[in-house]
């Protein structure tokens, strides 16, 4: 019995359409240690961005401690810190400078060590602990792990606003935001890849986008949220030789700034207040409103941090909502009596005593029309809805 030759039958079938099949894929690449080393630290920055705190290892919450555990373990470990200061935002892995004098060693006293009995004084007792902040649909900064992709576009961006080919324009109006376009958001340079359709969220038109950052990071977050983001102090990257539209929509006319403050008084009847915030309605620039706030009753008579500033545009009364925001956070008010300079009385306005983010929970509420529906629990520090 002879033998086929079906070596020609062969070669038509490799050279056809589903010679493919013939072909092995390529294996999927694993992560490597520093992939895993940036997801690690991202979870720690995610952390922190929701809780406005960093985890503590005291914590009775299992995932908190594990996270203080590994950010102390990465400050210790010089290798690590250094790979990871390009994703470090929050200024976590920086290390503090030596205290110069006791009093402040005891000031900073951060894991209690000098609160023994016989330092009562600087114990603060029954002070309610905020809880942490239930998770939204949020959108995290995580690993871009196809940065590459885009690396090369941040670099050529940047070496043409050095020579003069691209100039920075100031971020006016949110129809400014484009796909394939690089911005300045809080000083960092930021891609917008993806800009999907609108959708109803809240009652106002948003659209998810994809963001690629200049420090290997990426996020999902509104347009309108970049949006508010750009307008503190932001700026579009436009060619020099672009015709840029730099006037403000009217319905972006800005009507005024409801701002978040911290007061920095050392005073302990202040001090030891926790979540003490000052919530207030300003037409001009907030930082000109705080300027002189070491000698002003309103702001209890020592410097203040501003913390976050909402704009107020479009179709909003900003008197309806600054008196929306006092009237729900009522019960939180601070009784409290201040001597000015000239040793008068004075109290304060504006000062409550509320976790940063039900304040965040109320501005949402108010953008979205809900705020009519729900009150302020300032025993229980959450909001709750009217039945």
């Amino acid at each position: 019995m002879t033998n086929k030759d079906y070596s020609k039958e062969l070669l038509k079938l490799f050279e056809s359409e589903d010679g493919k099949l013939f072909v092995a894929k390529d294996k999927p690449k694993g992560s490597t240690a520093d992939d895993r080393l940036a997801d690690s630290f991202l979870e720690i920055i995610d952390f922190v961005t929701e809780n406005e705190r960093k985890p503590e290892i005291n914590s009775k919450d299992f995932s908190e401690e594990s996270l203080a555990v590994r950010l102390e373990a990465i400050k210790n470990t010089p290798d690590k810190v250094m790979a990871l200061e390009k994703y470090d935002s929050l200024g976590l892995l920086e290390q503090p400078n030596a205290p110069k004098s006791i009093e402040e060693l005891i000031k900073n006293d951060e894991f209690g060590i000098f609160s023994g009995e016989g330092n009562d004084i600087m114990n603060v007792k029954n002070v309610p602990v905020a809880p942490i902040a239930a998770p939204k649909s949020v959108a995290r900064r995580k690993r871009a792990k196809d940065f590459d992709k885009f690396k090369d576009g941040f670099e050529t961006v940047q070496d043409g606003l050095k020579n003069g080919e691209y100039k920075l324009m100031r971020f006016t109006k949110s129809n400014q935001i484009m796909e394939g376009k690089y911005y300045i958001s809080m000083g960092l340079m930021v891609f917008v890849e993806k800009i999907n359709k609108k959708e109803i969220v809240h009652g106002r038109l948003k659209s998810r986008t994809r963001l690629v950052f200049e420090n290997g990071t990426e996020s999902e977050m509104y347009d309108r949220s970049l949006a508010n983001d750009l307008y503190i102090d932001g700026y579009c990257v436009v060619h020099k030789d672009e015709i840029f539209d730099d006037t403000s929509d009217e319905a972006e006319q800005i009507k005024g700034y409801i701002y978040v403050a911290r007061s920095l008084s050392e005073d302990p009847k202040i001090s030891t207040i926790e979540n003490l915030y000052k919530i207030g309605f300003s037409k001009t620039s907030v930082f000109k409103r705080t300027a002189n706030a070491k000698d002003d009753p309103t702001y209890l008579m020592a410097d203040v941090e501003l913390v976050e500033s909402y704009r107020l545009t479009g179709d909003y009364n900003p008197q309806k909502v600054e008196h929306m925001i006092h009237r729900v956070f009522t019960d939180a008010a601070l009784d409290l009596r201040i001597i000015d300079k000239n040793e008068r009385e004075y109290k304060p306005m504006e000062w409550y005593s509320v976790p940063i983010h039900i304040i965040r929970e109320v501005v949402d509420l108010i953008d979205s029309g809900e705020i009519v529906h729900y009150v302020y629990d300032s025993d229980k520090q959450e909001m709750m809805q009217v039945q």
